[in-house]
């Protein structure tokens, strides 16, 4: 086999640098970044334009308490209460975290009907690159206390909006906002968050035994009110003595009605293919999550 390259030179196979998925030509996200203050509902945030465009980078939130969360303009994070050994999320390095945007942290999902079609949009994941006309802006406020990414649809017609935050009572805060500028349409959603760790997963555990610790994990459901509950089901030892671990990690949501949770991951792609999900209460040996099936 001969192989010839020339730089610069088109390849035969390029027509006009179009390039498709199936029959879904790609679409190119050239644009122009830009910085600038902005205020949002009467506060004041710096604005990054277009931050998707620039090569990965690293942020903090800070807290007036023991609150601490890293997280990468991928989506990959971490966070928790004091140290590393009270994380709620996997603690790992900056390059890892960017690494593990889709898989640790925040997760949405929508399957937004239109014009007799349903449409997989999935904000800031790269999974469908190209798959529509975007802009991702990020805001952070002044005292740096709360962090927005914003995801603008322009084909169709939708803004997604993420924020993290931290309260004294309520500890981590996620908010999601979607906000229609088109179309009537129909949407349902899976929101929530990936790889939530039960208390007592100490940073050595998660870095030395992290499947080991899968085994141990516990997710649990109370259906009354929502709240998910991340436990072990033992503290890792090898003495033959009782080993209970009282102690959990909570999670829940306020804000959607009718609606489906998830416990772990496995259930993520049949919601992207449209299919049915059914509630999980128990999850025993797996990555815990806490996601959130609604419509409207």
């Amino acid at each position: 086999m001969t192989m010839r390259v020339v730089r610069g030179e088109k390849s035969p196979l390029l027509n006009e640098n179009l390039v498709f998925a199936g029959k879904t030509p790609l679409k190119q996200q050239d644009a122009i970044i830009s910085g600038s203050y902005v205020e949002i509902a009467g506060e004041k945030f710096y604005q990054i334009g277009q931050y998707d465009q620039m090569r990965p980078f690293f942020m903090s939130v800070v807290s007036g308490g023991d609150h601490w969360l890293f997280i990468s303009s991928k989506g990959g994070l971490t966070a928790g209460r004091t140290n590393a050994d009270s994380a709620l999320f996997p603690y790992e390095t900056e390059d890892k975290l960017t690494m593990h945007g889709e898989t640790a942290g925040s997760k949405t999902i929508f399957l937004v009907e239109q014009d007799a079609k349903t449409y997989l949009w999935e904000p800031f994941s790269e999974r469908f690159g190209g798959a529509y006309q975007l802009e991702r802006n990020l805001y952070k406020n002044v005292y740096g206390n709360k962090l927005i990414f914003e995801e603008l649809n322009l084909d169709l017609g939708l803004t997604f909006r993420l924020m993290w935050r931290t309260g004294e009572r309520f500890g981590f805060i996620k908010s999601s906002t979607i906000v229609n500028q088109g179309e009537a349409c129909q949407i349902a959603v899976l929101d929530g968050l990936l790889n939530v760790l039960p208390y007592g997963a100490s940073d050595s555990t998660q870095n030395r035994l992290s499947n080991l610790l899968n085994a141990y994990k516990r997710s649990e459901l109370d259906e009354e009110t929502g709240l998910g509950i991340f436990t072990m089901s033992a503290t890792l030892t090898d003495l033959a003595e009782p080993s209970e671990s009282l102690k959990a990690t909570v999670v829940w949501q306020t804000g959607l009605k009718d609606v489906i949770y998830l416990l772990c991951q496995e259930q993520v792609e049949q919601f992207r293919l449209g299919e049915y999900v059914e509630q999980e209460v128990d999850v025993l040996g797996k990555a815990g999550a806490y996601l959130v099936r609604s419509g409207f």
